[in-house]
């Protein structure tokens, strides 16, 4: 726990009014902070709940989970070596199966050590808006009562701030929901990358031991290893994982029609709407509420606009972008709804085009990209990969797999000693010093293993 605590020890206590009689059982949650939580911006609730928490149950680092949240679904408030530990773990998929049905809340069932720290979580419900709140600590957590108590109460209070909140972000948050999706992979794929690492280094150690065993019989728990490692390696490099900052499009452009649809009944408007994505695509939650605003938005206007009788709504997902397409039939009398999208737009550096005239009605289209415009800048490690010629790539990659150098020239039909000339060159451009150097130094640039290699 923090050595020094971050937060003043307000004064209490106050007893918990449903305690049962004859028990000394007590809340010390300040009634003011948790009105801080309630009013606090979206952005700042995470830090809100854990000054709220922190003097009844003193952690290291507090994680927020809203799963419906379009703008901000993970908050975490923490120093910084916690933070980045924590922005490692995938919340959603351990909290998701959690989620209650009714309004209530409830104690999470968390792995007790997640990356070296001890976890507890709460789950609450209020009016279909769910939030999680779990604390961390590198200690042990032994939660008595009043703390259970004083989690649910703060759990609470977070969920039922998230219903009170509108649907439209602030100015931002959009932007920031997406850099925040964006850091979380790049501290994954770091992680990820650590691991390959280690598994690629002792797959040549284990593989070392058997060659300098000579023509001795290599003991089958070696073997064993040999064999766990390398699949392990290609599951780690293959297998995709689901981002906790995505949402499915296809869920999402559903529940849209859902919620378009009685407005537009009830203006007597007809709705033709398709998606064209494939099945299960994921794309980023700042992304997927963005096309939903514009969508909005421009089903508002075709409202206000004199003759609308019928909207057209077609979302299109490309490898760069999602494109939001809606077309009406009425007179568009004013701009009306369009600065608010051309907002929405210009906050994820997007594209709008609106076409209207008075005999055939409006269409505006919004060119939405899925990840930030602005380019990468180049490291020395991708610059130094770049430098590798075609045949030395593939070795690198072979090499990154586990494969000694026979089984790489097995593989690339041609002689262990080339293959020992293009390792050579390998370590010299990449100016390292050994293969364990040079697999770490292509993992940091995003250099993936061929997944046909076989252990």
């Amino acid at each position: 726990m923090d050595a020094n605590p971050p937060y003043e020890v307000l004064p209490g206590p106050w007893v918990q009014p449903d305690a049962p009689r004859g028990t000394h059982l007590r809340m010390e949650v300040d009634p003011v902070a948790l009105a801080d939580v309630v009013t606090a911006a979206s952005d700042t609730v995470a830090e809100r709940a854990r000054k709220a928490l922190w003097h009844v149950l003193p952690h290291a680092g507090l994680v927020l989970l809203a799963p419906k949240s379009p703008t901000f679904p993970v908050q975490i408030a923490a120093p910084n070596d916690v933070r980045r530990r924590l922005a490692g773990i995938h919340w959603m998929e351990l909290v998701r199966p959690h989620l209650p049905l009714e309004s209530s809340v409830v104690r999470l069932q968390l792995p007790g050590d997640l990356l070296e720290l001890n976890v507890a979580g709460w789950v609450a419900k209020v009016d279909g808006f769910e939030a999680a709140l779990i604390v961390a600590d590198s200690g042990r957590l032994s939660i008595t009562p009043g703390q259970d108590y004083a989690a649910k109460l703060v759990a609470m209070c977070v969920a039922g701030r998230r219903r009170a909140v509108g649907n439209t972000p602030p100015p931002g948050s959009l932007a920031f929901s997406r850099a925040l999706n964006q850091e979380r992979d790049r501290i994954r794929i770091e992680m990820q990358s650590r691991h390959a690492t280690t598994l690629s280094s002792l797959l040549h150690t284990l593989r070392a031991a058997v060659e300098s065993g000579g023509g001795s019989a290599t003991h089958p728990g070696v073997l064993r290893a040999i064999d766990m490692a390398s699949r392990a390696l290609l599951q780690l490099q293959s297998d995709p994982e689901l981002d906790a900052g995505s949402v499915a499009l296809t869920a999402a452009f559903a529940e849209h029609q859902e919620e378009l649809r009685p407005t537009l009944r009830a203006a007597e408007i007809q709705l033709a709407a398709d998606l064209h994505a494939e099945d299960g695509v994921q794309v980023p939650h700042a992304v997927a509420h963005a096309a939903r605003l514009v969508s909005r938005a421009a089903a508002l206007n075709a409202i206000e606009s004199k003759g609308t009788n019928k909207l057209r709504l077609r979302w299109r997902l490309t490898e760069e972008a999602l494109v939001v397409n809606v077309a009406h039939n009425g007179v568009a009398s004013s701009d009306g709804r369009l600065p608010d999208i051309r907002r929405v737009v210009a906050e994820l550096h997007g594209r709008l085009d609106v076409d209207s005239h008075p005999q055939w009605g409006t269409t505006i289209s919004c060119w939405i990209p899925l990840h930030d415009v602005v380019p990468a800048p180049e490291t020395a490690s991708v610059r130094r990969l770049a430098e590798l010629r075609e045949r030395e790539r593939e070795v690198l990659e072979l090499m990154i797999a586990g494969l000694r150098n026979r089984d790489i020239a097995t593989r690339l039909y041609i002689s262990e000693r080339t293959v020992k000339f293009h390792v050579s060159n390998i370590l010299a451009k990449l100016q390292v010093g050994s293969r364990t150097e040079a697999i770490a130094l292509a993992h940091a640039a995003g250099v993936s293993v061929v997944t046909d290699v076989a252990s």
